[in-house]
């Protein structure tokens, strides 16, 4: 996000990957920054996004929520293939960690803070720095593990 207003304090901050998703249908749109970020939004809270993205893919439905994005030369980039023994998940690119000191003052007393990492981009602990929020965790990116290999 590019303003020079000044950035309003909010209720919901989210730390985590927009990601982008590539599909069948083309690249979307995805992580759980984004999906929690509708979610929140849609039940009346003033949400923000800190991030680290490429910018490959418009914000759509996200064009509303204030996102501060540490530049990315990539986005963090998943692609899922579905064989016959399950899925496979494959990760093209990562963008950079997400540290503290990229969080906005202004959002810094969030009432709620939720770490949504997709691929360890949020080190766990973040969560010494809202001891007056209430702060939520997808872990899922901090349980996921890739490998290199040469074919699926």
């Amino acid at each position: 996000m590019f303003s020079l207003s000044p950035l309003e304090p909010i209720n919901y901050l989210i730390i985590g990957h927009l990601t982008r998703d590539l599909t069948a249908a083309g690249p979307r749109i995805g992580g759980t920054a984004a999906y929690a970020s509708l979610t929140a939004h849609a039940l009346g809270l003033k949400v923000g996004i800190v991030t680290s993205w490429g910018a490959e893919i418009p914000l759509g439905k996200l064009i509303h929520i204030p996102v501060i994005s540490y530049p990315a030369e990539s986005s963090t980039t998943f692609e899922n293939i579905y064989t016959e023994k399950g899925r496979i998940q494959v990760l093209h690119s990562v963008a950079p960690h997400l540290d503290f000191h990229l969080i906005p003052e202004p959002w810094r007393q969030a009432p709620i803070v939720h770490l949504g990492p997709v691929a360890q981009e949020v080190e766990p602990g973040l969560v010494r720095y809202f001891s007056n929020s209430l702060v939520g965790v997808t872990p899922q990116g901090w349980m996921r593990a890739w490998c290199r290999c040469a074919e699926y």
